[in-house]
C-alpha cells in the first residue's frame, strides 16, 4: 500500500516553494498566504480523517451547494479583471468554482457506482451532471477553468460502462460546440490570447506582452538561477502577475532549471501518487476520483507551466499550490483530503495468485 505520509510531505514541500518565492517577489502578500497554507492544512487533516464513502453520501448535497454558489457568483459577484468569479465575505473573497472538480467528481462517481452499464438516458444524465457547472463557470466568463473542468472529468465518460456510440456523438457535439463557442461565446480578448499564441506576425501585440516577459523570464534564470531576490523580470515588475499567473517564471529566474525541475519533480510525485491510487481502488466511484484528481493536476500544471515558456496560449491558470490563493489552496486541500482518505481507508484491488 501506498505510503500514507507521501502526499502531506508532498505537499510540505510545494508549500514551502509557494513561501520562499512570495517572499522575495511580494512580500506583503505572504501572512496571508501563510494563513491561506494553515486552514489547507487543518482542511486537508479534517477531509482525510473521514471516511471517503461518508463524502460520497453527501455528493449530492455538496453538488446542489457548488450549483446554488455558481448561480449566486452570477448574481451578485463583483467584476474583477473582466471576470465574475469571486464572492466576497469581508476581508476574504470565495471562488465557489475552485470546488468545481472536486464536487463534481464526488457526484459522477456515487452516480456510475450505482450502474453497471449506462443507458442513453442515465448517459445523458451523466452529461448533464458535467455541462451544467461547466457552463455556470463558462459564463462568468473564465475559460482557463472550464477547460480544466471539462478536461479533469474526461474519465468519467471514456469509462468502459459507456457505450461506443454515446462516446462518438459526445466528440461530434463536442467540436461543434467549440466551433459554436469560438464564434458566438469568446469574448475578443479571450480570442486574441489565442490568435495572438497561433500568429507570429501579432508577437508585438499587447496580448502577447505578459507571454515575452514571462519567456525572458525563464531563459534569463539558467542552471542555477539568480538568487532568490535578484530577478530582474520579477523584481522590476516587468513580469505580470509574478504572484499568481507567472509564478513558475519568477521562480525558474531566481531558482533556474535546477528549481523548476525539482518543482516538476515534486509535481510528478503527486500526481503518481493519485495514479497509484487509482490502480489499487476496486470501488468505480474512489477510482474514478483518484483519476480525475490526477487528470486535474496534470491539466493544471501543463498548462500553467506550458503558458509560462511559451508553449500554449494564457489562460489565467495558476499553479497548484505555489500561486498565491487562498481559494485554490482551501478547496485543493478537500480535494487531496478525499485522496488521503482513500489511502487509509480503501482495499486494494485483489490479486490473482496462480500457484
Amino acid at each position: 500500500m501506498i505510503k500514507q505520509w507521501l502526499l502531506p510531505g508532498t505537499l510540505f514541500f510545494l508549500a514551502l516553494i509557494s513561501i520562499l518565492i512570495l517572499r522575495s517577489v511580494a512580500p506583503a502578500l505572504l501572512e496571508r498566504q501563510l494563513l491561506f497554507f494553515a486552514l489547507g492544512a487543518g482542511i486537508f487533516w479534517v477531509t482525510s480523517r473521514v471516511s471517503f464513502r461518508q463524502w460520497q453520501n453527501v455528493s449530492w448535497y455538496l453538488y446542489a451547494g457548488l450549483i446554488g454558489g455558481l448561480i449566486l457568483t452570477q448574481l451578485i459577484a463583483t467584476v474583477t479583471r473582466g471576470t465574475r468569479s469571486w464572492i466576497e465575505i469581508g476581508p476574504f473573497h470565495m471562488q465557489p468554482s475552485q470546488l468545481a472538480v472536486a464536487v463534481t467528481g464526488l457526484a459522477v462517481g456515487k452516480f456510475l457506482e450505482e450502474r453497471a452499464k449506462l443507458s442513453l438516458w442515465e448517459y445523458v444524465v451523466l452529461l448533464l451532471l458535467i455541462v451544467v457547472p461547466a457552463g455556470l463557470i463558462f459564463a462568468e466568463p473564465d475559460l482557463g477553468t472550464a477547460a480544466i473542468f471539462f478536461i479533469s472529468l474526461l474519465p468519467a465518460v471514456t469509462l468502459r460502462r459507456v457505450p461506443k456510440l454515446y462516446l462518438a456523438w459526445t466528440f461530434t457535439l463536442g467540436v461543434a460546440a467549440v466551433v459554436v463557442g469560438w464564434m458566438f461565446l469568446l469574448k475578443p480578448y479571450q480570442q486574441a490570447r489565442i490568435t495572438s499564441f497561433l500568429s507570429q506576425e501579432s508577437q508585438t501585440h499587447a496580448a502577447s506582452y505578459n507571454a515575452i516577459q514571462s519567456v525572458i523570464a525563464v531563459g534569463s534564470g539558467g542552471t542555477t538561477g539568480r538568487g532568490l531576490g535578484q530577478g530582474t523580470q520579477s523584481q522590476l515588475r516587468f513580469l505580470p502577475e509574478r504572484q499568481t499567473d507567472f509564478v513558475f517564471a519568477s521562480f525558474a529566474e531566481e531558482t533556474g532549471f535546477i528549481g523548476g525541475g525539482l518543482l516538476i519533480g515534486l509535481y510528478a510525485v503527486l500526481v503518481g501518487l493519485c495514479l497509484a491510487t487509482a490502480n489499487q481502488l476496486d470501488s468505480p466511484g474512489a477510482h474514478l476520483f483518484a483519476l480525475v484528481t490526477a487528470v486535474m493536476f496534470l491539466a493544471q500544471i501543463g498548462i500553467n507551466i506550458g503558458m509560462n515558456i511559451g508553449l500554449v496560449p494564457i489562460t489565467g491558470i495558476t499553479l497548484p499550490f505555489v500561486s498565491y490563493g487562498g481559494s485554490s489552496i482551501l478547496a485543493l486541500s478537500f480535494h487531496l483530503g478525499c485522496v488521503q482518505s482513500l489511502m487509509r481507508q480503501f482495499v486494494p484491488k485483489a490479486k490473482l495468485v496462480i500457484r
